[in-house]
């Protein structure tokens, strides 16, 4: 967030861009995302649950196009920040894998890079009791890497989604799209360094880690080892058909 205040003069996202034209911006790029993400889902006024919310521009947008949406983030200073700027949308503090819909159910589930910080397994689990869509927008490892750190993998993502009664419905690959993110911040990381460690009390030898690590991850895109994806996924058979699906989820 501090470099992209600094170089956009406002923060709206905190997710990848895709980038396709050579004169986008960090934000357009970032716009493109979410729009290819939200085009997929049932038209308003659809029950559509947010998991992890960022910084809630998104959940703000669902609102004003007449979507009954609700969202969810453990992150406490999200939900303040949330409210404070959209007022009356409604937000809880909540880890989805724990969440108490209290008998609501969606139309669709968007993780937009937030599935990769929830086990496969739990998500879909929930998942099922919860939508019999759910929309997909993150990275994932492509092949088999056993390192600490790395991103859960595509295939065991997929697995559990059968699992749980899932099926795809379409996969595409953004991969080059989205890598020009990474790009942006390793470029100008360097000449932030001076205010990166007087703001955020890091230390210059930290700062040249940053530049490394982002490197490294940055190749892995462009060996096919790492990769971004959106994934729409239908349950097969959905067990909360005849649900109510439209009252309020208490914040």
């Amino acid at each position: 967030m501090h470099i992209i205040e600094h170089e956009e003069g406002r923060v709206l996202y905190l997710h990848y861009g895709l980038w396709s034209e050579p004169n986008d911006t960090l934000w357009t790029a970032q716009e493109r995302s979410t729009e290819v993400l939200l085009s997929r889902l049932p038209p308003a006024p659809a029950a559509i649950l947010d998991v992890g919310i960022g910084l809630g521009t998104t959940l703000g947008w669902l609102t004003v196009k007449g979507y009954s949406a609700f969202g969810i983030t453990p992150d406490e200073h999200q939900i303040e920040m949330v409210r404070q700027k959209y007022e009356g949308v409604p937000v809880r503090r909540a880890a989805f894998e724990t969440l108490d819909a209290e008998g609501r159910t969606f139309d669709a589930i968007l993780f937009q890079e937030s599935s990769q910080y929830i086990d496969s397994e739990a998500l879909f689990a929930k998942a099922a009791t919860l939508a019999p869509r759910v929309l997909v927008l993150d990275e994932f490892a492509l092949e088999p890497l056993e390192e600490e750190g790395a991103l859960r993998s595509r295939a065991g993502f997929l697995a559990a989604a059968e699992r749980h009664g899932f099926t795809i419905t379409e996969e595409v690959d953004y991969s080059k799209e989205a890598a020009p993110t990474m790009d942006y911040f390793t470029d100008l990381i360097p000449s932030y360094r001076d205010r990166l460690i007087a703001d955020l009390g890091i230390t210059s030898q930290q700062v040249d880690e940053l530049v490394v690590s982002g490197a490294k991850y940055r190749q892995r895109y462009a060996n096919g080892i790492y990769g971004y994806r959106l994934f729409s996924l239908l349950r097969k058979e959905d067990p909360c058909s005849g649900m109510p699906s439209s009252s309020p989820l208490s914040p």
